[in-house]
């Protein structure tokens, strides 16, 4: 059957029909296809659910946990939203140092932020692996090593492994 021979209402239903599939299509490419801008998950406190602590930095750049202290500008980190998939993919800004949190050989340190595309970027990228941000693990982009802590205070690398001292929590 060829087209000249449909009635010319059932034609217009098909051309509406495939228009509005067309323009349904277009916004649904359009949606995957945009790269997300960076946003603000939240500004608070970092807290370890093992020891409780807080995670702190100082100007030099050296990172660990102390007890929380709602207000501590030192222990206030501004969670920005680089990408997500499966998981959240963030930054972390300290709001008194307004230095990033960086990963690298087994060590946490918080140096100047960079911008994409610089050397050192992806190395403060973390992955917030967990079902909300109450109960996160925080990883290294290739999702083998975890933010770690202990009861001394210390702050690191480790193997990921699903213990307490790699769970973080978003608030006090």
């Amino acid at each position: 059957m060829n087209r000249q021979s449909l009635p010319k209402s059932r034609a217009l239903s098909l051309r509406w029909y495939a228009g509005l599939f067309s323009v349904a299509l277009s916004l649904a490419m359009a949606l995957v296809s945009a790269s997300p801008a960076s946003a603000a998950i939240g500004t608070n406190l970092l807290r370890n659910w093992e020891t409780g602590r807080c995670l702190d930095s100082n100007g030099n750049g050296d990172v660990y946990t102390l007890p929380c202290q709602p207000g501590n500008a030192y222990q206030t980190w501004t969670v920005d939203l680089y990408r997500h998939s499966d998981y959240d993919e963030v930054t972390f800004r300290n709001n008194a140092t307004g230095r990033c949190l960086y990963w690298a050989d087994g060590s946490v340190r918080t140096a100047p932020c960079t911008s994409s595309g610089d050397w050192g970027h992806n190395l403060s990228i973390w992955r917030a692996v967990g079902s909300g941000w109450d109960n996160v693990q925080l990883t290294d982009a290739g999702g083998g090593s975890c933010l770690d802590s202990n009861r001394a205070g210390n702050a690191y690398m480790l193997g990921c492994n699903g213990g307490g001292f790699q769970r973080w929590r978003l608030g006090f």
